[in-house]
């Protein structure tokens, strides 16, 4: 018994120690799990930022390599605008150029209508020397005219480069917008933008890989459209005249009046812009400006009716001309008699070879003999 008694402190004693040394493993053991937890934690936090910096290296390389599109862009554009400038220069030179030739020419003409006119009156029976005179006169006529749809042209290429240079200039401003928004967004998100989306056509590819078919429903709407687009046109467009001046010589004074079978109307100039409830619907469209004889019904021609050029638009049909905003200068000369009365300014539609007369673009300018321009 006393044995036993004596043994048992011993036992009690081995037992706790035993107990805290499986405590001591139990917490080592939950420990250990947490930290490896906290370990695997860390690491796929690791991971994920490793990730975020591959993708941010990524996106600033092509970032980089937008920016530097842009630049070349920028650059290109640069370079055709000093083209386009040089251009324009040599362009205004040589209407220059062409506008005091035209001038000389006029003079000479005036000069030969007033000797011919002088021997007629005279009673002179030297036909041949009216005859010469008369071919001179339209000797010059002919390279009046033909200088004049030289320097036409020659205006309508310093338009569109003037159009050109500023629609660069529209495209730099566009693409330096474009680079600042690039470079603003890495601050905040640095994605890459989407890519655009393509529109697709509705209309049906044909089978045989061709030009798409358009459907019934889809080409009575384009006809639709079309047809609105004419009737905007032609009775929404209006004429706003700035200044109308009817004169016997550039540099005269303005006619107050005309007489049948006169040539001492030769010039008409004329200031006008085109203005419509839309705009955009009248920008790049051919319109052509007419001075109409009512008492005749015919056009006077724009330069002359020259039988050298029997089928010249400019010498037929008036001035013929494509809208782009902005307002238009027309020189409109003619020396030959005027046979009528009473005449317009007309401006019509000019469309597949068709002309359309506008609701609000015709302006009564003599009127019985007098002209009735305020």
């Amino acid at each position: 018994m006393n044995s036993m008694t004596k043994k048992l402190p011993l036992i009690i004693t081995a037992s706790a120690v035993a107990l805290t040394f499986v405590a001591i493993m139990l917490y080592q053991g939950g420990y250990i799990s947490e930290l490896e937890q906290t370990i695997q934690k860390k690491e796929k936090q690791i991971l994920v930022v490793s990730q975020k910096l591959d993708d941010q290296v990524e996106i600033s390389t092509a970032l980089e390599a937008q920016l530097q599109v842009y630049k070349d862009s920028v650059n290109v554009l640069q370079l055709q605008n000093q083209a386009l400038h040089t251009k324009i220069e040599t362009l205004k030179g040589t209407i220059s150029k062409l506008h005091k030739i035209v001038q000389k020419h006029d003079d000479k003409v005036s000069e030969l209508t007033a000797e011919i006119k002088r021997l007629r009156e005279s009673g002179s029976n030297d036909a041949k020397k009216i005859k010469d005179l008369e071919q001179q006169r339209e000797d010059l006529l002919k390279k009046m005219e033909e200088i004049d749809h030289e320097r036409i042209a020659l205006i309508e290429a310093k338009k569109e480069s003037e159009k050109a240079k500023q629609n660069n200039n529209g495209k730099i401003e566009s693409l330096n917008n474009s680079a600042r928004v690039e470079i603003d967004k890495v601050d905040e998100a640095p994605l890459l933008p989407a890519l655009p989306a393509i529109n697709q056509s509705p209309a049906e590819p044909t089978p045989d890989g061709g030009s798409p078919k358009v459907s019934e429903e889809m080409q009575s709407a384009i006809i639709s459209r079309q047809q609105e687009r004419l009737a905007n046109i032609m009775t929404k467009t209006e004429v706003k005249f700035s200044t109308i001046s009817l004169r016997n010589r550039e540099d005269s004074n303005e006619l107050k009046k005309i007489k049948k079978s006169d040539n001492e109307w030769r010039y008409t100039f004329i200031d006008f812009d085109l203005d419509n409830v839309d705009k955009e619907a009248i920008i790049d469209e051919t319109f052509v400006l007419q001075v109409y004889d009512i008492d005749n019904k015919e056009v006077v021609p724009f330069n002359e009716k020259n039988m050298a050029f029997p089928n010249s638009e400019m010498g037929a049909h008036g001035y013929k001309f494509k809208y782009d905003g902005k307002p238009v200068s027309v020189r409109y000369i003619n020396t030959q008699p005027k046979e009528g009365s009473n005449y317009e300014i007309r401006l019509v539609y000019f469309k597949n070879g068709l002309t359309f007369k506008l609701a609000n673009g015709a302006r009564k300018i003599v009127e019985s003999g007098r002209v009735t321009i305020d």
